[in-house]
């Protein structure tokens, strides 16, 4: 059992009107990561069935749905298309068959025939939408077929049949091809010659054989159960019970053959007339729904929309079923209320769109996640795989400058790869002629990489011009450039007139500093010394006799791995050095 609250109210559903949207069969809504499609269920007309997907699990709940077509409706889709991990279905007829169609509807108008022929009165207690319509269809048909029946009225009382009529004669594009093909050659098929619509029983002139089409299908109260009490005693009158008959409801108890039965004032009324059962109903009976869900073969089944016993069959006739396919299926029925809980892994899709889709090696693109799905686009493809635009920001800083710009040119080629120098316009890599110790001049600039450049002003301000376009990489460029020109001005101008040997072991203390830590200078030894994470490194420099600029060094360091690291810096640094 239950709460007795109900899930919802009249404020809810007044808010769910307000967010209601509308959508097509086949049509996919994602909703915050939800994808939702609907279906065609076959039930009555605008019935669906939902798919819905949450990070690549599908679970389909029918509803109620039909898969086979009648006069008017489509039979339900078959969305192979996905298949579901999960399969919510209704079980109302559990293992039960349904008459063939052509069979049900000889066995109907030949049971009305009957009755009206002998002089009596025929009684379908009717669901308003869906199966009035489609009896309203046969009786149509039958009697323009027979006309010794013209002269017997058919009635249609129910005042939500009559004004859903509309809807029907509107929307015959959602029917089956039946119904587009009749209105290519007649009228609409929805405009009856032969049914008169009964407002009320005060309007009914109960004389003579008719047939009456009335609300409620389960005989509990209103006209059906009215005109139920009035006939039930006639032997000539007929009551077809056309629709699902729930337990507990006098449409069901009446399927018993009893002798009498409870009027709605409490007396006791005899039950002489026919009685019969002739299922017209748009519920799924065993065939179908064992037919369905081995064509989408789900993994879960959960049953719906049964009586318990109905149910149970059910879940027995489906699972035995699987395991004669060699299928693993697991039933569920739960109860009202009761938690169904599967256990799932979410997954989820990739793939590479544009220019990166055609690379065999590694690709450097922009990851674009929606829901579960995550893509790498290459930068210039965004606006034609995603709503995204793309753009660029340039950012500009002036920095206070007081050393040579060739030595901040040397540094800057010891630490990052891909350095050009332009001066005069001219791009070079080869740090310009050797020798070349000109002061710099207005336009000088290094370029690293694509997108970050320095460019001296000539010493006019003693200031350089640090330029890049804002992205994840050139900001950390940008950041150790700036860190290279406040390291340069840390040394004073009687620092710089001091000799060649001096000034070059300090840039390339400088330089090991900004790439292994700690270090200092013994002048008069020759030596950096170096000290990354406790182990040291010696690094011995070697003057030239003519120029006293530096020719050589020697690492010697205890660590082989360190020792290989520094030489290699080393090795870079001087190749620069002899370029300068």
């Amino acid at each position: 059992g239950g709460s007795r609250e109900g899930l919802y109210g009249d404020r809810d559903v007044e808010l769910m009107g307000e967010r209601t949207e509308v959508i097509d069969f086949g049509q996919t809504l994602d909703v915050d990561g939800i994808r939702i499609t609907a279906y065609r269920a076959g039930h009555v007309l605008g019935a669906a069935m939902f798919m819905v997907e949450i990070a690549g699990m599908r679970c389909l709940y029918t509803g109620d749905y039909s898969r086979i077509a009648d006069r008017h409706m489509p039979a339900a889709d078959l969305p192979v298309d996905q298949r579901p991990n999960i399969v919510i279905v209704e079980s109302t007829y559990g293992v039960s068959r349904h008459l063939p169609r052509k069979e049900r509807e000889e066995k109907f108008a030949g049971m009305v025939h009957a009755s009206v022929s002998k002089g009596g009165r025929v009684l379908l207690p009717v669901v308003a939408l869906g199966r009035a319509q489609e009896l309203l269809l046969i009786l149509e048909e039958y009697w323009s077929k027979h006309p010794e029946l013209h002269g017997v009225p058919i009635y249609q009382a129910s005042g939500l049949a009559r004004r859903a009529m509309t809807v029907y004669r509107s929307y015959i594009e959602m029917m089956n091809d039946d119904i587009r093909e009749a209105l290519k050659k007649t009228t609409n098929p929805f405009q009856f010659q032969h049914v008169t619509h009964l407002r009320s029983t005060s309007q009914f002139d109960d004389v003579g054989p008719c047939v009456v089409m009335a609300t409620p299908s389960m005989l509990q109260s209103g006209m059906s159960r009215e005109l139920f009490e009035a006939w039930c005693g006639d032997p000539k009158n007929c009551t077809i019970i056309a629709d699902f008959a729930v337990q507990g409801t006098l449409a069901r108890d009446i399927l018993s053959s009893p002798k009498d039965i409870m009027a709605k004032s409490g007396a006791r009324l005899p039950l002489r007339c026919q009685v019969d059962a002739i299922s017209f109903s748009a519920h799924a009976d065993f065939p179908q729904t064992s037919e369905f869900l081995d064509a989408l073969d789900p993994p879960h089944v959960v049953l719906v929309h049964g009586e318990a016993n109905e149910m149970l069959r059910l879940k027995k006739a489906l699972e035995q079923r699987g395991k004669v396919r060699g299928v693993e299926r697991t039933v569920h029925m739960p109860k009202v209320t009761q938690e169904v809980k599967i256990a799932h892994a979410p997954k989820r899709k990739g793939g590479l769109y544009g220019s990166v889709s055609a690379s065999t090696k590694r690709v450097q693109g922009v990851v674009v996640k929606k829901n579960s799905h995550v893509a790498v686009v290459g930068q210039e493809d965004l606006s034609g795989y995603t709503k995204l635009q793309t753009g660029s920001v340039t950012q500009r800083q002036s920095i206070l400058f007081n050393g040579k710009f060739r030595d901040l040119r040397l540094s800057l080629e010891m630490t990052f790869d891909d350095v050009f120098f332009v001066d005069g316009g001219e791009a070079s890599d080869d740090g310009g002629d050797a020798g070349d110790d000109r002061p710099s001049s207005p336009g000088q600039m290094v370029r690293i990489g694509e997108n970050v450049t320095v460019t001296s002003d000539g010493g006019l301000t003693n200031r350089v011009v640090l330029e890049w376009v804002s992205g994840s990489s050139n900001d950390l460029i940008a950041d150790a450039v700036i860190a290279l020109i406040l390291l340069e001005n840390d040394f004073g101008e009687d620092a710089r007139e001091e000799s060649a040997e001096k000034d070059e072991i300090r840039i390339l203390e400088r330089v090991l500093n900004s790439q292994f830590g700690e270090t200092s200078v013994d002048e008069k030894m020759g030596k950096i010394l170096v000290d990354v994470d406790g182990k040291h490194v010696i690094v011995e420099v070697e003057a030239g006799e003519k120029d006293g600029r530096v020719e050589c060094t020697t690492v010697t360091c205890a660590d082989r791995a360190l020792k290989a690291r520094v030489e290699k810096a080393l090795e870079r640094l001087m190749r620069c050095l002899q370029r300068q």
